[in-house]
């Protein structure tokens, strides 16, 4: 039974970094602080203090979790290499033009 918990949790994290999005980050800021007098309205004091807080971090899609995810679950459409196109062939020799010879002054 664990071992399926396991495999849920991977398979879970794998979906999340495959298609990217949001996630809290618990983060420390300095905050400035400015106490005034309620009668006069004048500064008493000012102050910085360290805060802990939540920030939303974007991660971005990976392109590698991507394609790991495509291969393994649909393995006929993802799984080999591209299929050559009409008129391909499978690897072979490249041919080039011949350079043209040059042009000789008559």
């Amino acid at each position: 039974m664990a071992n399926r918990r396991q495999d849920a949790a991977v398979e879970q994290a794998l979906f999340r970094s495959a298609v990217g999005g949001v996630r809290p980050v618990s983060k420390l800021f300095k905050v400035k602080r400015v106490e005034y007098d309620d009668q006069t309205g004048k500064k008493l004091r000012e102050y910085e203090e360290i805060v802990q807080g939540t920030e939303e971090v974007y991660d971005s899609p990976s392109t590698t979790a991507q394609q790991f995810w495509l291969k393994n679950r649909m393995p006929r459409a993802w799984g080999g290499e591209p299929a050559a196109q009409d008129g391909e062939t499978e690897g072979g020799v490249i041919e080039l033009p011949q350079p043209m010879p040059p042009e000789t002054e008559s």
